[in-house]
């Protein structure tokens, strides 16, 4: 069943089916040592569907799903794994390989803030791979047996910054748009064949690297930034109804604002609106 929402043609989930049945039985969250990666594991797991979590760090990992595990009842696995890393795919197969992943949720990313020149090249280029190269290889292998099924789901996280360029975060913002636009583009390709992707354009969040890396002002801010289990319950209602969405109704309304503007306004605002929040001109921030 299609419906129309916002001039854009979706795909209803089939009547009857549940979360778990068009998504599970498997998950697999990557960036979800914490914060927001940690809300959506709980969040799949309230739902009923397994979670494999996935990143760098083992010992928050292993915390991660023992919580998420005994909080929901579920089955929740550790994969420790560098996106950076060429052969992150080959661990990450090495598990997935033997599950049926039903849901793919991409919230892993790095981030540079400050003047572009500043940054460097190597660093600028991690960047690349985890916002662009390893987003597009996760949708090219897990895309593929969800496509033969005919069921499924992928969530990439992005970012207010990519909406347009954004001066003091300039390739995050780039990379991040290029996230935004590759998930618009497969939920149009995927969506009749049962695969539903949806692209997000993240608000400010409270978070705990949210905190470790940004000296701010919750005064800058159009509203205080948003628990992370709230992103991750509205995030996951909206996979199979809409193409794009921001969660936080004060952030949504003002991205849809923000949208109405010419190209070079937004990005003239986004620019000032980050040079007011920071209190400081630039930092380093991996997650």
């Amino acid at each position: 069943m299609v419906r129309e929402t916002g001039g854009e043609t979706t795909r209803e989930p089939e009547a009857g089916m549940s979360f778990r049945d068009r998504y599970g039985p498997w998950a697999v969250v990557l960036g979800a040592s914490e914060g927001l990666g940690e809300a959506y594991a709980h969040e799949l797991g309230r739902r009923g569907v397994n979670v494999l979590a996935a990143a760098r760090r083992g010992a928050p990992l292993e915390a991660v799903t023992r919580r998420v595990a005994g909080a929901h009842g579920v089955e929740a696995k550790p994969v420790v794994l560098d996106l950076v890393a060429g052969d992150f795919l080959d661990t990450l197969r090495s598990v997935t390989d033997r599950l049926e992943v039903g849901l793919v949720v991409y919230n892993a990313t790095d981030h540079f803030i400050g003047p572009f020149l500043d940054e460097g090249l190597d660093h600028a280029l991690g960047q690349v791979a985890i916002n662009v190269n390893s987003p597009l290889a996760v949708c090219d292998h897990f895309g593929r047996a969800m496509l033969e099924r005919g069921r499924g789901g992928f969530v990439l996280m992005g970012s207010g910054a990519g909406v347009a360029g954004t001066a003091g975060l300039a390739v995050y913002s780039a990379t991040k748009a290029f996230g935004l636009t590759l998930a618009q583009a497969l939920h149009h390709e995927w969506r009749a064949q049962g695969v539903d992707v949806l692209g997000v354009i993240g608000p400010a969040m409270d978070t705990p690297n949210f905190r470790r890396h940004y000296d701010y002002d919750p005064q800058n801010l159009p509203e205080p930034p948003v628990p992370p289990a709230r992103v991750a319950r509205e995030v996951l209602d909206a996979i199979g109804h809409e193409v794009e969405m921001t969660p936080g109704e004060r952030f949504r309304e003002g991205f849809a604002a923000l949208s109405s503007l010419p190209r070079a306004e937004q990005s003239r605002l986004l620019s000032s609106s980050l040079a007011a929040t920071l209190d400081r001109p630039a930092d380093r921030a991996d997650s």
